[in-house]
């Protein structure tokens, strides 16, 4: 059975991967709250815990853009550093961080750290994979129905894109993939 990790914050700790992807063995190692820095700091604790996946999801960087920290790139390039080193052959996926409805947060800012995400992928020849563009219409407007009221956090209909485009992903690298919903 494969193997998947996701790591990131309560977008990721909110959602149960597990029952979602059936065909799987998931462990979610998502934190309220977490910031780029926080994870870079247990990453010790994850890399000791977890044994060989066959693919790491990482979302992180939020709850810094919402404290107006946007030198994250630094830090993420660390922990990208340090699981590819870790898990090798393991597949790394860098998710996009999501767009939110909030009027002291510019998506624009999300839009160019994501770019730097990109980059970050190139760079260490792991995989990208924009969900960000889900999540807005064609205007570029946060789509409010993906997000609960605070504006942050994901509604099912928003949980459901964003598993739809994993299964997509998955099927291009396993095959065949139960949707489960």
């Amino acid at each position: 059975m494969k193997r998947l990790v996701f790591i990131g914050d309560s977008l990721t700790e909110f959602f149960d991967w597990q029952d979602r992807f059936k065909d799987f063995c998931v462990i979610n190692l998502g934190i309220s709250g977490e910031t780029v820095e926080g994870l870079l700091s247990r990453l010790d604790l994850i890399t000791s815990s977890i044994d060989n996946p066959d693919l790491i999801f990482i979302m992180t960087g939020i709850n810094n853009i919402a404290m107006e920290d946007y030198e994250i790139i630094d830090r993420y390039k660390k922990i990208i550093e340090i699981l590819s080193n870790k898990f090798n052959p393991s597949t790394i996926v860098i998710q996009s961080i999501l767009p939110v409805y909030l009027p002291w947060i510019d998506n624009n800012i999300i839009k160019k750290i994501n770019d730097s995400l990109k980059g970050i992928a190139d760079d260490f020849e792991v995989e990208y994979l924009d969900i960000y563009s889900l999540f807005i219409d064609p205007k570029g407007i946060v789509i409010k129905d993906y997000l609960l009221d605070d504006g942050v956090h994901l509604s099912n209909k928003g949980y459901d894109l964003w598993t739809k485009r994993l299964d997509e992903y998955l099927k291009t690298r396993f095959g065949i993939i139960k949707q489960n919903h």
